[in-house]
């Protein structure tokens, strides 16, 4: 391992040190193999270490004797990127395998790449630089930038056909040879499988903190017009109860925290089964997400009893009109029944995410988010959040040949609903930035003949914010409301 000399590269080292020192793992993998893969989640530490998919990742790659697999994450300010495993950097690794999940992290990966001077364009690498692999939920729709990019992108859940063809990839193969070996491997659309996830390792740095993750379900049988899971991520499958009780019996005795993830919690079949594990056991429950349509009582009391001051529910649409567009499936007695669900079980504080901007809304439609954070107040929460994100039109979803809003209206519309919210005693708005929607709509429309402009663009570094911004008018001029 090559110790740093400069003050940055100590900090750099001693940021992943802290890491790495946190680390508590639930299972013993070794890494033993020839061949050096990176697993790059191109984001910060606490995002990747509360990805499923980098446990995921981790776990199936080190079971082959020719791999050796170690983890990295993403720091604007790293040069170095040393390995959460051994400490080493990040060059020494012929295989770079990234895992990416959100637009924005596109730009990241491609930071990564400009940070070791590897060209962007594929076919401009020499033998010498690693081999380029992409994958994670980016990937499921086709990707013109990854695909001009990357070497190989693999598109959907981790297949074991792939894992076995990657095991059999060898440390005296060629880049030419192990790229060629991985090319064989054909999509005709993305990988669906039933294999779910659970946390490897613990942290008290993750986005959960200390808390073993377990899967207990993937896809998604509702199909809102907004979100790509349901169209894109394949028909809902769900871990058996007898397997997740399983799973929660060997780690006990670890830690009582386990957050369990699907795209929606209150769709599980066996829900209440679970909150009978979630009593037996005495969890301190967290859970991912829950639909306003099927929230019950037993399920927030067991969020209460383990500590929860706040829920969070999704109305998406602050009138009918637009949840009905949405393709929601919930309406306003479903929204009453929950606060009231919530009050009965002893929560103060609510969150409440709310979708706005898209081409079709109205003031009226507008006013009913504000209506609902005041039906909130009056219910008796002392704390409600309003988290509000504008409509971001991308492949994989209803709304894919949709313009977005622009960024003027934008921010238009967001300075009318911060200052009607904020003007209720006990609400507090939060409200993503309105640039970077508009940046995650450009990288996740650009198209193929868009794609070597923007090569040059992020080659250059020259204001790429700016060209990204200009794209998305760019596109919206292309597409009709």
């Amino acid at each position: 391992m090559r110790r740093p000399r400069e003050q940055n590269a100590w900090d750099e080292y001693r940021l992943v040190l802290k890491y790495k020192d946190s680390e508590h793992f639930l299972e013993n993998i070794q890494i033993s193999g020839d061949l050096a893969t990176a697993l790059i989640y191109p984001n910060s530490y606490p995002v990747a270490s509360s990805s499923l998919s980098f446990h995921e990742l981790f776990r199936s790659f080190n079971k082959s004797s020719n791999i050796s697999c170690e983890r990295f994450f993403y720091e604007r300010s790293f040069k170095r990127f040393f390995s959460l495993d051994s400490l080493k950097q990040l060059d020494e690794f012929r295989i770079w395998a990234f895992s990416i999940h959100y637009e924005i992290d596109v730009l990241n990966f491609v930071d990564i790449l400009k940070n070791f001077k590897i060209p962007l364009r594929k076919e401009e690498r020499d033998p010498y630089h690693p081999v380029i692999i992409v994958g994670g939920a980016l990937s499921f729709a086709k990707h013109a930038l990854l695909n001009r990019i990357a070497d190989f992108v693999y598109r959907g859940d981790l297949e074991k056909s792939f894992i076995e063809k990657f095991w059999s990839l060898k440390s005296s193969f060629s880049r030419e040879e192990i790229i060629g070996k991985l090319s064989r491997f054909e999509f005709s659309s993305p990988m669906i499988n039933n294999n779910l996830s659970k946390s490897c390792f613990l942290s008290k740095y993750s986005s959960f903190s200390d808390r073993l993750l377990i899967e207990i379900g993937r896809g998604c049988n509702r199909k809102c017009r907004f979100c790509s899971v349901g169209y894109s991520f394949g028909k809902a499958r769900f871990t058996l109860v007898e397997q997740l009780e399983a799973i929660i019996a060997s780690f006990i005795n670890v830690t009582r925290k386990i957050g369990f993830i699907a795209s929606t919690v209150t769709d599980y079949p066996y829900l209440e089964q679970l909150l009978d594990l979630i009593e037996k056991y005495d969890i301190i429950p967290s859970f991912s997400s829950l639909r306003v349509d099927s929230l019950t009582e037993s399920l927030l009391m067991a969020l209460k009893k383990g500590g929860q001051n706040q829920f969070t529910i999704a109305p998406e649409g602050g009138s009918q009109r637009i949840r009905n567009l949405f393709s929601k499936g919930i309406n306003s007695e479903h929204i009453d029944n929950a606060l009231n669900l919530g009050i009965k079980a002893g929560f103060e504080a609510i969150k409440l995410y709310f979708i706005y901007g898209a081409p079709f809304e109205e003031e009226v439609d507008r006013k009913g988010i504000v209506q609902i954070a005041e039906q909130a107040k009056k219910k008796g929460y002392k704390k409600v959040i309003v988290s509000l994100n504008p409509l971001i039109p991308k492949p994989g979803t209803a709304y894919y040949n949709m313009p977005m809003t622009g960024m003027k209206e934008l921010k238009k519309i967001a300075m009318t609903l911060r200052k009607n919210l904020n003007t209720i005693p006990g609400v507090k708005t939060v409200f993503e930035s309105v640039k970077e929607g508009i940046i995650q709509y450009s990288i996740a429309n650009l198209e193929q003949d868009s794609v070597e402009n923007m090569i040059d663009i992020l080659e250059n570094g020259d204001d790429i914010d700016r060209h990204l911004l200009k794209y998305a008018e760019y596109i919206n001029s292309l597409r009709k409301e």
